[in-house]
């Protein structure tokens, strides 16, 4: 019952489709600003992994300079290349021990570590590098840098070169060199596997094969490893946030930064780069959101990927959302209130116009007969609803007045009910009279007019049988020979099966008439009509021909269009022409049915009828 109040429903209406306008307004808003704050964050990590990818390729570029300098040194070359082979030497066949090492292999070493700390610190000086030779003989060179500073400069050192010696033959970048599979093998992470390397480091390793200039045989092999915390130490790590380094297997190198272990694996499992060199995607793990950005470096294949919280990247967005949210929600409830008294103020006079109207009876008085106070529009619609009153009475009065028209009209229809009573009544008292004073003929003549104007009269059906037409006619002949002196004959062939047809009342007997008429009127011997019946595809076909005068060329297409005058009206019986025949077989069958004359002067008329053959009790219905 609440809501058939109009007030309440505008109300509500407004309240709903305005609180949907906004929430879907605030969401398409907010879910924008989401992703324009993803996309500038996205733009700045990106842009920090550019410049952390470019300081790391820098890195790179510089070692594989380093390598290729030393590589190609002449005097590495020589040094390496001076020694005695003897039978049976395989090139890094075996590493030596420094017991197995003579005065000419030291003084080598020393020239080699000679050279590899002036290249580290002419070339490579930015970087605490260790770099290690290795000779085809066995023989080992290094410099350690400050990146083992605290190794004994004398005994570890030592140790180290055996330890390092002991294990290289095992390892499978140096073994790759070894067989020439590869001119230079990066290794990240790599590790030394001994502790007197002190505690486990990770580094970035490149080792690089040195060949002799002039017969191509391999020399050496040249190491150089930088700890993996100095690259790490050129990523920028944003609060609560990690920086991942993967390989070109997508494994971690190295993490930095406070995401967890377990989420940073799940991240890296979520990572699809689909060739793209950088970009960024919404990730989860935990039941946390990630925003991941990543950049492909080129030279090494090597991605650099940032997580960061998404609460993290959305905190200022988060901020915003609410302070508009807060703004929004205060203007709303404003124009809430304005509304819902604007409303009630423009439908209070349509609330006191609804509680009038509830008691208003046509007839009794008029909604401008009480000094009521509506508003201008509302005004409006009393007046309206005044000359609707008074048409509405105007209405009613009209139709109580036809009602009782056509009772009159009833009564009046069925005095004249009588009339027809009386004249067949009358009739049938002059025939009896007749035939009691011998006059047959006369006592035929009544019965046969008797049952023309019972056909003619009786207004109710429109369809007789084809036999009940054909006695009409034959009554009607009989009533024309009476005057002709039997100077026309009738003739009737009919296939006895169509008897039964329906057709209309008063067809045959109209087109008998005008062949008397018009065809036979001026043959005072040898007249005759002949009425043909047939049934062909479903049609009924009536050809009602005579032996008059015949019909002109000229005369036969105006035939139909021709208006009835009165004179027409007078020479036929009713009043019912070929044409109104032609009409009434269209209108109800379709305008392939109806009527078509054949004629010429001289040579007599035939009125084809053409008509769906229907059973007495078929209905009727209109043929396409």
């Amino acid at each position: 019952m609440l809501f058939r109040n109009l007030q309440i429903r505008i109300i509500v209406s407004i309240v709903v489709l305005l609180f949907f306008a906004v929430f879907l307004s605030l969401n398409i808003s907010f879910k924008h600003t989401e992703t324009l704050f993803e996309q500038e964050t996205s733009d700045l990590m990106i842009s920090n992994l550019e410049q952390m990818g470019n300081q790391v390729e820098n890195v790179t570029l510089d070692m594989q300079k380093l390598s290729n300098v030393l590589s190609i040194n002449d005097s590495v070359a020589s040094i390496l290349s001076a020694y005695t082979k003897g039978d049976g030497f395989v090139p890094f066949g075996a590493i030596k021990t420094p017991r197995e090492m003579t005065a000419a292999d030291s003084a080598r070493i020393a020239r080699l570590e000679n050279v590899l700390n002036f290249a580290k610190n002419n070339t490579f000086f930015n970087y605490n590098a260790h770099m290690i030779m290795i000779g085809a003989d066995g023989v080992i060179a290094n410099v350690m840098g400050n990146l083992v500073s605290d190794i004994d400069m004398n005994k570890e050192y030592l140790n180290f070169k055996q330890e390092f010696g002991s294990r290289l033959p095992r390892e499978e970048w140096f073994a790759s060199l070894v067989r020439r599979e590869r001119d230079t093998v990066w290794t990240v992470p790599y590790s030394y596997p001994f502790p007197q390397a002190g505690e486990p480091k990770s580094y970035v390793s490149l080792a690089r094969t040195i060949k002799s200039s002039l017969t191509g045989d391999m020399l050496g092999v040249v190491m150089i490893n930088v700890d993996l915390d100095d690259f790490v130490s050129l990523f920028t790590v944003r609060s609560h946030g990690s920086v991942l380094l993967l390989d070109s297997e997508d494994r971690i190198v190295k993490a930095a930064g406070e995401v967890a272990p377990a989420d940073i694996e799940t991240i890296r499992s979520q990572l699809k780069l689909y060739g793209k060199q950088k970009g960024y995607f919404i990730g989860e793990s935990g039941g946390s959101r990630y925003m991941v950005n990543y950049y492909n470096l080129n030279r090494l294949d090597w991605t650099i990927v940032s997580a960061i919280p998404y609460e993290d990247v959305m905190n200022n967005s988060t901020g915003l959302k609410n302070k508009v949210l807060t703004i929004n929600y205060a203007v709303f409830g404003l124009f809430l209130l304005l509304s819902v008294a604007f409303i009630l103020y423009i439908t209070n006079p349509l609330r006191l116009l609804i509680r009038d109207l509830k008691k208003k009876k046509i007839g009794v008085y008029r909604l401008g007969t009480q000094d009521i106070s509506y508003s201008g529009d509302v005004q409006g619609i009393v007046k309206s609803f005044d000359h609707l009153f008074k048409r509405v009475d105007e209405l009613v009065q009209k139709v109580m007045d036809e009602q009782r028209r056509e009772q009159e009209l009833k009564y009046e229809a069925l005095k004249a009910q009588i009339n027809p009573h009386f004249l067949f009544n009358t009739l049938n008292i002059i025939k009896w009279t007749a035939m009691m004073n011998g006059a047959s003929n006369a006592s035929g003549m009544i019965a046969d007019l008797g049952r023309l104007l019972e056909v003619s009269m009786n207004k109710g059906d429109e369809d007789i049988t084809l036999k009940e037409e054909l006695e009409l006619v034959e009554a009607y002949m009989n009533i024309q020979n009476a005057r002709f002196n039997d100077s026309i004959e009738l003739q009737l062939d009919v296939d006895p099966g169509l008897e039964g047809c329906s057709i209309i009342k008063l067809l045959l007997q109209p087109i008998v008439e005008n062949c008397i008429l018009h065809g036979l009127k001026q043959k005072k011997t040898g007249g005759m009509i002949r009425i043909e019946a047939r049934a062909r595809d479903g049609r009924l076909l009536i050809g009602v021909t005579d032996n008059g005068e015949g019909i002109a060329p000229d005369r036969i297409g105006a035939i139909f269009p021709e208006a009835e005058d009165e004179t027409d009206k007078k020479n036929k019986f009713s009043g019912v022409g070929l044409r109104n025949i032609h009409e009434r077989l269209q209108l109800r069958f379709g305008e392939s049915y109806g009527l078509r004359i054949s004629s010429g002067p001289g040579q007599g008329t035939t009125v084809s009828v053409a008509m769906p053959v229907i059973r007495a009790e078929q209905p009727v219905s209109k043929s396409s």
